[in-house]
């Protein structure tokens, strides 16, 4: 007797991974649905990971006018006064672009797309459970995990989204500092680092070794 399923694959999970082997699939004909816990495809790269950070490093470099500094002087300012508001004005049009455009990519291929949280009731049947707590129970034959990343939250560190936030949350900031100190010397670290200093914002990076550091005032 042959196992009949409702897709060939499921992918839990709609970052560079997930949507990589989901888009594979699908061109050699198989039968695929993507399940996405938020209500955006996408998953860390565009919401909070490489995307964001990367639109907000030029961003500041084409307001503040940086690269233009070797030539007119470190006071040259492209616009003087930058508000959290412009950054996030251009962040946002960044994207609402890549999700439309995964969307498309994922209609095109006829990738189905199911918005909830998902769980294995066995090796080959998972429930999805979306916002309203309705849930529904789907079948494949091959399960692909992509739930990518997030930032450690140590127990004993006060996280509250306002005074002390992690790498995620930088992206949903109210107003910009007057001041900002980074835990950490790696690359996400330097890099918010060297994005609020470049706003005359006051930074102060901790890190255990620093040795790598020297890097800091070139990474833009």
């Amino acid at each position: 007797m042959v196992d009949t399923y409702d897709y060939d694959m499921v992918v839990i999970g709609s970052g560079p991974s997930g949507r990589r082997a989901a888009v594979q699939a699908a061109k050699l004909g198989r039968s695929v649905l993507i399940i996405e816990k938020n209500t955006r495809v996408g998953g860390v790269c565009v919401h909070t990971g490489t995307i964001p950070s990367k639109t907000l490093r030029e961003t500041v470099l084409n307001l503040t006018g940086w690269r233009e500094q070797a030539f007119y002087g470190r006071a040259y300012r492209a616009c003087r006064d930058i508000t959290i508001a412009d950054l996030n004005s251009r962040l946002r049009k960044t994207l609402d672009y890549e999700v439309d455009m995964l969307d498309h990519h994922f209609a095109r291929n006829g990738i189905a797309v199911a918005h909830g949280t998902a769980r294995f009731v066995d090796p080959h049947h998972i429930t999805i459970t979306m916002d309203n707590r309705v849930a529904r129970t789907v079948s494949g034959d091959r399960i692909i995990i992509a739930v990518g990343t997030r930032p450690h939250r140590p127990a004993n560190v006060p996280f509250d989204g306002k005074v002390v936030l992690d790498s995620d949350e930088m992206t949903s900031l109210a107003r910009l500092p007057r001041s900002l100190t980074v835990i950490g010397g790696g690359v996400i670290g330097i890099e918010y680092a060297t994005i609020f200093s470049a706003l005359d914002v006051q930074v102060s990076v901790v890190d255990a070794d620093f040795s790598h550091l020297r890097q800091f005032r070139v990474i833009l």
